[in-house]
């Protein structure tokens, strides 16, 4: 099976009528992954726009957990074509349930400064150890999907947090990613790639500033709502840069902005998240 095919086929949408159907990949949790139901919405309602089109802003409200393996149905309402801009709205539902709303904004593209956030300097992302050479500890089959199973290789800049705290407690996370095999020559492609990629590390930050890793006992997280705007096209199977930062973590939710960059500096998305964090007690667990 190929490295790519668990993004590739969580958007491999298949008509139904006015609508969509796709299936949410397999992750050793109990829960489906977030991205999935964020990529195939896009998908969804870009298969309803014009090719002269792109998605340049995406905003999600997750509804429910969706299941792991389950076909989920997306419903787009077409809110406006207008001669520079089209909005959709879409509805995904598991059964009766829904698991997302979304609203996605396409514009036709046009000429224009170009302004954009410069990163920090961060090593090559070939220097830093491989998600396998920071995940010993963690259980096989955690292992196996951080490694080789989500379609794309996570390189963190400071310590990451897969087993253990991250060190000097600090609200932000920088890493590389990629996709693990090539995804073709179709900008569309690398677009939902980024949908997609974009919700793996997005809580770490607030995990980080407490000491917190993902293997940690009691630990719950969900990702509540999702705003990604996209500012240019990027390639997905060469290294992007994510530089990440904590912005609140009240209540048990916490907030997460960041910013996408190309390799040689190019601002390519910016991105903001909030999540929920709960630590249960050992009681509880």
């Amino acid at each position: 099976m190929s490295t790519a095919s668990g993004f590739l086929d969580a958007v491999a949408l298949t008509a139904d009528g006015d609508a969509f159907v796709a299936v949410t990949q397999p992750v050793p949790w109990p829960k489906s992954y977030g991205g999935d139901l964020l990529a195939q919405a896009a998908a969804a309602a870009t298969a309803t726009v014009g090719e002269d089109r792109t998605l340049h802003a995406a905003h999600s409200l997750f509804v429910a957990p969706a299941a792991i393996g389950a076909t989920l149905r997306y419903e787009v309402d077409v809110l406006r074509d207008g001669r520079s801009y089209s909005s959709r709205r879409v509805t995904a539902l598991e059964g009766e349930k829904i698991v997302l709303s979304g609203l996605f904004s396409f514009h036709v593209g046009e000429e224009g400064p170009a302004v954009g956030a410069s990163p920090r300097p961060a090593p090559e992302p070939d220097s830093l150890p491989s998600v396998r050479e920071r995940t010993d500890g963690a259980p096989t089959a955690s292992i196996e999907y951080w490694a080789d199973g989500r379609s794309f290789d996570l390189r963190h800049i400071d310590t990451a947090l897969y087993t253990s705290p991250a060190g000097e407690p600090a609200g932000e996370v920088r890493l590389w990613m990629r996709a693990n095999e090539p995804l073709g020559d179709d900008p569309g492609i690398h677009r939902l790639a980024l949908v997609y990629v974009c919700d793996y590390a997005m809580l770490e930050p607030a995990l980080r500033v407490h000491g917190w890793s993902w293997t940690d006992p009691g630990l719950v997280t969900a990702s509540l709502d999702h705003s990604l705007w996209l500012h240019e096209d990027a390639a997905l199977d060469e290294w992007i840069l994510c530089e990440l930062r904590l912005v609140s973590h009240t209540h048990g939710r916490a907030l997460v902005q960041g910013e996408f960059f190309s390799a040689s500096g190019t601002h390519i998305a910016t991105v903001a998240q909030q999540g929920m964090i709960r630590r249960l007690p050992a009681t509880a667990i």
